[in-house]
Parts: structure tokens; C-alpha cells; sequence
């Protein structure tokens, strides 16, 4: 039985941080593109960058900036999108095809192919998935609702909660995770802002700057950063 060879893994790195690198070169692209250029990021996103533009075909395998990068980077908006649209159905056999309907596809359609036809695993499909997704809409080409929806909250069996009466209610009081709170059990630092054990363990769990930091836990850091801040300075 005659069996299709699996392609390299395809990009996942984040596709803003790939844009808003070559968006640097609005005004003309380098002779080489290296890692020389891309002092702002941590090591693993420098490799990302690079291996995510050889497979796009905007690099050579020696870095050497093609035609199609040039036209993605230095052109105008339509011309910008023409490219990014011709690289993506080049780069993407297996699902910019007569049989694969992008505009349709579930996320689980989209997982599937992914693991048949790439050597992706894990959770690194998810992230290849989004990195497609988001060129893909970058390009004006149509990404199904079904893969850019959110999931549906599961249905709850607990009771509601008895209705208090406003006056009765104790002041609500912002939710702050255990993890962060834990810190509170140490002794706290002859320096003001850092009195807080709160605010000491939220500064303690960011991660080590210029490494990749997830937007959804970015969120949530940011969420119990607010929640310490009204539980350490009331408003008046």
C-alpha cells in the first residue's frame, strides 16, 4: 500500500510575532535575513522566526530573502495580501485543496489533517493550528466559524445560590489565586510597595523576560494583578 510522506512541522510560531518581524522592513529588506536581526527575542523565537519564514518559501536555505517575502513585506496593502495568499495555499497542500474545505472545517477536521499530513504532535498542532488561522485571516482568506468559535460552556447541576439581600451581602472581595496567596505566609520586605506578600508572589511567577508567554496566561496574570491591587489599595 503505497503511503504519503509526512511534511516538516509547520509553523507555530505566533504569526504576530512573524508579521510584526517582517514588518520591519517596510522600507526594504536586508541582504540576508539572520539572527543578527532579531536581537529582541529570546532564542527559541529566533529559531521559530526562521524555520516558520524557510517553510513559508520567504527565505532560502540560506536565509537569502525571496521575491514573495519582498512582496509581503515592502508591498502595498493588496499586493501584501495577494503574496501572503499565495504563499499559504503553496505551503499548505493539504488543506488549500479541492477535498479540504477551509470555510467549513471543524477543529477537529483541522487536527486530523494536521496530524496525517504534518509530522506535528502534541500540543504542537494547536499552535500550528493558530498560527494558520491567523495568517489565513491576515491574507482576507475565509477561516471557518466552527475553528474560530469559543467552546461552549458545560451545563452546571449545582444549586443556584440563596438571593441575599443587598444590605445583607458582605463586601465582595476580589479573587485572588492560592498560588499567589500562599506568599502571604512569609515575611514581607522593609520595602513599601513590596509589603505585600500578594504582590510579591504575583511578581515572582512572571516568567523570565523575552521567553514566550502565552496570551491566555498573560491575561490571567494581568486579571489577579487587578485583583490584588483592590484588595491592597481600597478605593475610596
Amino acid at each position: 500500500m503505497e503511503t504519503t510522506e509526512k511534511r516538516p512541522v509547520p509553523p507555530y510560531v505566533a504569526y504576530k510575532t512573524l508579521s510584526n518581524f517582517v514588518d520591519r522592513f517596510k522600507q526594504g529588506l536586508p541582504g540576508r535575513i539572520d539572527r543578527g536581526l532579531m536581537g529582541s527575542m529570546s532564542g527559541a523565537a529566533q529559531s521559530q522566526v526562521t524555520t516558520a519564514l524557510r517553510y513559508l518559501g520567504m527565505i532560502s536555505e540560506n536565509n537569502l530573502p525571496t521575491q514573495v517575502m519582498r512582496q509581503y513585506a515592502t508591498g502595498e496593502e493588496a499586493e501584501r495580501r495577494a503574496a501572503l495568499q499565495g504563499v499559504l495555499v503553496k505551503a499548505y497542500p493539504f488543506i488549500f485543496n479541492d477535498e479540504f474545505d477551509f470555510a467549513t472545517a471543524t477543529a477537529s477536521q483541522l487536527r486530523e489533517t494536521f496530524e496525517a499530513n504534518t509530522t506535528a504532535t502534541g500540543e504542537t498542532v494547536g499552535r500550528c493550528i493558530a498560527f494558520l488561522k491567523d495568517a489565513a485571516a491576515d491574507a482576507g482568506i475565509e477561516v471557518s466559524r466552527f475553528i474560530t468559535q469559543k467552546k461552549a460552556r458545560s451545563s452546571s447541576t449545582k444549586k443556584r445560590p440563596t438571593v441575599v439581600k443587598r444590605e445583607e451581602r458582605e463586601p465582595e472581595r476580589p479573587h485572588v489565586p492560592q498560588s499567589y496567596a500562599a506568599y502571604a505566609t512569609h515575611k514581607a520586605p522593609a520595602v513599601p510597595a513590596q509589603a505585600s506578600m500578594l504582590l510579591t508572589g504575583l511578581f515572582q511567577r512572571l516568567p523570565v523576560p523575552g521567553s514566550v508567554w502565552p496570551k491566555l496566561d498573560r491575561d490571567q496574570w494581568l486579571q489577579t494583578l487587578q485583583n490584588v491591587l483592590l484588595l491592597e489599595y481600597p478605593e475610596s
